[in-house]
């Protein structure tokens, strides 16, 4: 008996509907025999079908149960697969796939009111996650693979490029979706490090200063990075300092920074701030 399913505007759904864009997403994710997969908001179960054909195991999370119940219908005599019922947002990943060999890769339709908070969890697990291929709206595709200087690079650019490759592969019209959303949407590819691809010593602080950064993009760099620098304790002619020895002009603006620069102007900063410490 098949299960009626109305889409909720609470959980952003938009199903994807055509079955070749499926199997583009799935071939993009070159997805092998010894592969585990996690699959994030499986919906009625398309991407899933393609998925299990390749992969050794995959693991599914959706949080609305009425489409929970639509999974265990369509995959009941399928043995590698798991579906779990449950917010992403909390699903503790190291835990997860504690025992699974190798890292593992996601594909997804991410729901797009989400999105920024689902690539971040998957950035702060890259230790589990080799790649990822996601469908996501076209904007937010475009901040992730943008370059310094362009009006789309800001922290979600910085974050992801701190230890990861990503580039946007595919877009996808709204008449692929059910129902259709009012975006064009875009399939992105990421290849996470396991670790930081530059020699960052501290990323909190990074993430720190690059939020002081962009929270004003428009202004110069001595006008949002230096009042930061003070709020830590930092003098002003220290803060200078800082700015010079990562080889930074306080002139130029924060989305012109390549993300090498925030790295160095990072690592200054904790390199004076453990130095004014073992003074103390």
């Amino acid at each position: 008996m098949k299960i009626a399913h109305i889409p909720r505007k609470r959980f952003a759904q938009h199903f994807l509907t055509d079955s070749r864009t499926a199997e583009k997403i799935v071939q993009f994710a070159g997805i092998g025999p010894e592969d585990t997969v996690l699959e994030i908001g499986p919906g009625k179960g398309i991407l899933t079908e393609h998925i299990l054909k390749m992969a050794k195991q995959v693991v599914a999370v959706e949080i609305d149960r009425d489409l929970v119940g639509i999974l265990k219908e369509k995959f009941a005599n399928i043995e590698k697969f798991t579906l779990m019922q449950t917010d992403f947002l909390k699903v503790d990943l190291g835990n997860l796939f504690s025992d699974t060999e190798g890292r593992i890769k996601v594909v997804s339709n991410i729901p797009y009111n989400i999105s920024g908070q689902i690539i971040d969890k998957l950035i702060r697990n890259r230790a589990v996650i080799s790649h990822a291929v996601l469908m996501v709206q076209k904007e937010v595709a475009l901040r992730l693979t943008a370059v310094p200087g362009s009006r789309d690079y800001g922290l979600a650019t910085l974050n992801l490029a701190l230890c990861a490759q990503s580039q946007k592969v595919m877009d996808i019209k709204p008449g692929a979706f059910f129902p259709s959303p009012e975006v064009m949407s875009s399939i992105i590819s990421i290849t996470f490090n396991q670790y930081n691809l530059y020699d960052l010593k501290n990323e909190k602080l990074f993430r720190e200063i690059t939020g002081a950064g962009f929270r004003m993009r428009r202004k110069m760099i001595r006008n949002t990075i230096i009042p930061y620098l003070v709020s830590k304790g930092i003098t002003e002619q220290k803060a200078h300092q800082i700015l010079d020895e990562a080889g930074i002009n306080p002139t130029v603006r924060p989305e012109t920074l390549h993300v090498a620069a925030f790295v160095a102007l990072s690592n200054t900063l904790n390199d004076m701030i453990a130095y004014e410490a073992c003074r103390e």
